[in-house]
């Protein structure tokens, strides 16, 4: 495994996938690494739903780009990369998941007061994982519109009384992904 902070500092949103399957003993690994993650009294209030069926992916992918469409369609004209997203979600054939094969949603119990920290934390957790393994990852955001719909979170198999907060894709990445700029960020010092 790779030094923490050199995976800190290389790890990307990866959206070309090679077709190999992750193992289920590496999807077990990064659901190990997600349970170290602190939380807010200690609850750990997670719950994780994987997803490594082809046609379960399409079908949800296809969900999430239904439910986006109307969220992103009165930016169209004012935000340029909302637009190209926009048609991106309305080509046939896309795939909000980029094609990776597995997706994880960790879903939060509603009742844990600091349950999205909590979540987002055991999230980063997985994605630092992943990268350490050689695996690729992308937070999809894009996907929570639909998964607030009751429907499609009884046909996924959701757990009662808790949230979707991180849906996650992972996979080997297609190529190398190249490093964004990094602004730097704005700090106050209060002495």
């Amino acid at each position: 495994m790779k030094d923490v902070i050199e995976i800190i500092k290389t790890r990307r949103c990866v959206r070309e996938f090679r077709e190999d399957a992750i193992s289920d003993e590496d999807i077990k690994f990064l659901i190990d690494c997600a349970r170290y993650a602190p939380s807010g009294f200690n609850l750990q209030p997670w719950s994780f739903l994987v997803i490594k069926n082809k046609d379960s992916l399409s079908k949800l992918s296809e969900s999430g780009k239904k439910a986006m469409i109307p969220i992103l369609e009165p930016m169209k004209n004012a935000d340029k990369k909302a637009s190209d997203f926009l048609v991106f979600l309305k080509t046939k054939g896309t795939s909000l998941f980029y094609n990776a094969p597995l997706l994880v949603i960790i879903f939060g119990n509603k009742n844990a007061p600091t349950v999205d920290f909590d979540c987002a934390m055991a999230a980063q957790n997985m994605m630092l994982a992943a990268h350490s393994k050689g695996i690729g990852s992308c937070w999809i955001g894009g996907l929570q519109p639909a998964l607030m719909d009751e429907r499609i979170l009884k046909e996924i198999g959701a757990p009662q009384g808790y949230k979707a907060v991180a849906p996650l894709i992972f996979g080997y990445p297609e190529g190398k992904t190249a490093t964004p700029e990094k602004k730097e960020p704005e700090v106050k010092w209060l002495i």
